[in-house]
């Protein structure tokens, strides 16, 4: 039965506070709530020097609490204050609360003020100033990136110039034009080639003329023994032996008749002995022209060797100006060459980086964009209410503790 009494106590002190608190409501004047959004966007420039911009969402909290934190500035609320008028820019901060999620780039900006115009006046202006600062930050911030990347791009230009008039000079004084290189590369490789390509034949042809030479020595030493030529005689285009065929074959006739002459005769006839005659001077006459043909032959192959010499030390005086004048051998050139590179491919990065910040800074881009304006609320506030109610209730609820244990005399024991 006493624990009804007090909870019957408590319910009716807490009825009693909440009753106060809807009184003291009633007195305090009517609030109405505005909600405006912004999202979050991040202009980030393409690396390929297209300048063009790949819009994504901001998902981080970094970049959520700075725009936060934007909101929050004094500047902002300064020009809300203004904006509105009778407000100060404290009373813009305690009327207003910035709420942002982990998962979303919105940011949600909620006023409170006497009149549903003032709290819409008072959403709107904030993120009005808030889109011009954070336009003018980044239209600074592209500003000072172009000033060093023009002072960068002419840093690198001059550089480059300097390293490729270092180039022209030490060219110059090793007497090669840069801008007949692939000419000279071209013609080097041309006179190489056809000199390579005449060795081969000489060498294939001085091959076949000492050949030729050693059969005719030993056509020369079978004649001397025997007095006999071989049935095939060879011959080429520049030392035909049509004359020694023909001598061949008179030779065999004139000793098949010298022999039939001499069975027939007896070797002392006069015929007989004038044909003997005949058949010498024809062997010696033989002998003369396999004579002249070798000494041909050995003047052909000496000149082929001298021909080969005269190649073969054409090739190497080609060979060793290709490696005189090849640059890509010279150490000075190379590491000039090395830096001319680089320092060109940093003037194209600077270019490419150079458009982009120029169409972005044209683009006068923000990170920050209405997702939603703030619209006119539908009546007062009841948040107030609810605090009110709530404060009154716990405040009654306290006092009703108090006068249970009052009541229940449980404070007089303890204090005894």
């Amino acid at each position: 039965m006493k624990w009804f009494v007090h909870l019957l106590i408590l319910a009716i002190w807490s009825l009693l506070g909440a009753t106060g608190g809807w009184i003291i409501y009633r007195k305090l004047p009517n609030k109405f709530q505005s909600e405006g959004e912004v999202a979050l966007h991040s202009e980030s420039l393409s690396s390929s020097g297209l300048a063009q911009f790949a819009r994504t969402t901001l998902g981080n909290s970094v970049d959520r609490e700075l725009a936060s934190q934007l909101f929050d500035s004094s500047e902002v609320r300064q020009h809300a204050a203004k904006s509105v008028g009778n407000l100060t820019p404290m009373q813009v901060r305690s009327a207003v609360s910035i709420k942002s999620s982990d998962n979303s780039p919105i940011i949600r900006i909620k006023a409170s003020a006497d009149s549903p115009q003032r709290a819409v006046a008072i959403v709107d202006a904030m993120i009005e100033k808030a889109i011009e600062i954070d336009g003018q930050k980044r239209t600074k911030l592209a500003d000072e990136a172009l000033a060093a990347v023009k002072k960068r791009l002419e840093e690198t230009s001059n550089e480059l110039a300097g390293v490729l008039e270092k180039i022209r000079e030490h060219t110059l004084s090793k007497g090669v034009m840069l801008s007949n290189e692939a000419e000279r590369q071209q013609t080097l490789a041309m006179t190489l080639a056809d000199g390579e390509a005449r060795l081969a034949n000489l060498l294939t042809e001085q091959a076949s003329m000492r050949n030729r030479l050693n059969q005719s020595k030993a056509m020369i030493a079978a004649f001397a023994a025997k007095g006999s030529l071989p049935a095939s005689l060879e011959s080429d285009a520049q030392d035909r032996s049509d004359s020694l065929a023909d001598a061949r074959r008179r030779l065999l006739e004139q000793e098949s008749q010298l022999a039939s002459a001499q069975a027939r005769y007896g070797p002392e006839n006069a015929s007989v002995v004038a044909a003997r005659a005949q058949v010498e001077v024809l062997r010696k006459s033989i002998a003369e022209l396999l004579e002249a043909q070798q000494q041909r032959l050995q003047n052909r192959l000496s000149d082929n060797e001298e021909a080969v010499k005269i190649i073969r030390e054409k090739i190497a005086t080609t060979e060793k100006n290709a490696r005189d004048t090849d640059l890509s051998l010279d150490p000075v050139f190379t590491t000039l060459k090395g830096r001319r590179d680089s320092l060109q491919a940093t003037q194209a990065n600077l270019m490419n980086r150079l458009t982009e910040l120029s169409v972005y800074h044209n683009a006068a881009s923000t990170s920050i964009h209405r997702f939603s304006q703030p619209k006119l609320p539908d009546g007062p506030s009841t948040l107030l209410l609810l605090i009110a109610v709530g404060s009154g209730m716990t405040l009654g609820g306290l006092l009703g503790l108090l006068h249970c244990v009052l009541k229940s005399g449980l404070l007089r024991r303890i204090l005894a």
